[in-house]
């Protein structure tokens, strides 16, 4: 077990330590995110309070269009270098690629959220009504949406026209999580869906478990191909 651990916290901090060096990706992927919160401001004219009401499913929606900015280059960077090679062929378990790769990305896109969320808070002034569910909606949305996207973005890395491949696999098949979040958000800044709350968080919490779960099983044969 603590081997397997060790494993995973190399590949984490390999991963974690080129995203760092490489500022452009996060500084990218927040410049958009930006960019298109604004886009969506602006487009509501003068209705602020129609926006602010719709603001739950901008984030989310402004979360999956940069997301899909740092998965694309997940495994990108060991295809063009040639390391998929040397990390396929490490005495290392598939599975223990995967999830070193996966909560690599995991972190990645929590910093994204930890620099653009507070930024909505405050231009909005909206008060989060429970902030340890908020970060554990955070997590579970995250956590969901690199799981199946690192799987995919293997699968699409040595593609033609692997930028549009990944968001059309990807976008459909997060629908459920989308709309757990959404929901829950929407009554953590605001108190709606009150009633509904516990299915909600059912529904994120199992479909994130099938999720990884498919994944994990779905990277070996994926890698093989």
């Amino acid at each position: 077990m603590n081997q397997v651990f060790r494993q995973i916290m190399i590949l984490i901090w390999k991963d974690l330590l080129i995203d760092l060096r490489r500022k452009e990706n996060i500084l990218s992927m927040l410049l958009f995110a930006i960019l298109i919160l604004m886009i969506f401001h602006f487009s509501m004219g003068r209705k602020t309070a129609v926006f602010i009401s719709l603001l739950p499913g901008v984030v989310w929606v402004v979360f999956l269009l940069s997301g899909v900015l740092g998965l694309s280059k997940s495994f990108l960077q060991e295809m063009e270098t040639g390391c998929i090679g040397g990390l396929l062929m490490s005495p290392t378990d598939r599975s223990i690629l995967f999830l070193g790769k996966m909560i690599a990305s995991t972190l990645f896109l929590l910093l994204s959220q930890i620099l653009f969320i507070p930024l909505c808070l405050f231009l909005y002034e909206i008060d989060v009504r429970d902030w340890t569910a908020f970060g554990l909606v955070l997590l579970a949305g995250t956590l969901g949406f690199s799981s199946l996207g690192t799987l995919l973005s293997v699968m699409t890395a040595s593609l033609r026209g692997r930028e549009m491949l990944l968001p059309i696999l990807l976008f459909p098949l997060v629908v459920p999580n989308l709309l757990s979040l959404v929901h829950l958000t929407d009554y953590l800044f605001f108190g709606s869906h009150n009633i509904t709350v516990e299915s909600w968080w059912t529904l994120l919490l199992t479909y994130n478990v099938v999720l990884i779960t498919l994944s994990i099983i779905g990277f070996e044969f994926v890698v093989e191909e």
